[in-house]
């Protein structure tokens, strides 16, 4: 199991993120990766980082079918607002 938040998937320059989300992805493969306060990635704004990082879950989410499990937590009003800021995430929980 992987454990984290905001800080450990989302870098402060271009193309890093998607790297730092790869990498926890990763580490959790065969088992669990656990966001805590998932609704922090999605709550940046329109030029933030946080998106992309959902981006590298749900792919991996979809090609890791049976390898991965994906848990995220948070506060119920905030975890609505997270869950449809990408169309493809409701579905996938």
């Amino acid at each position: 199991m992987a454990e984290c938040g905001r800080e450990a998937l989302v870098a402060g320059y271009v193309g890093q993120t998607g790297i730092k989300t790869k990498a926890k992805i990763d580490e959790a493969k065969d088992g669990v990766l656990f966001i805590d306060e998932a609704y922090g990635l999605s709550e940046g704004g329109e030029n933030d980082f946080g998106k992309e990082a959902i981006e590298v879950i749900l792919k991996n989410m979809e090609d890791k079918r049976g390898q991965l499990a994906v848990i995220v937590a948070g506060y119920p009003d905030n975890m609505e607002k997270f869950l449809q800021s990408n169309p493809g995430l409701k579905s996938r929980f």
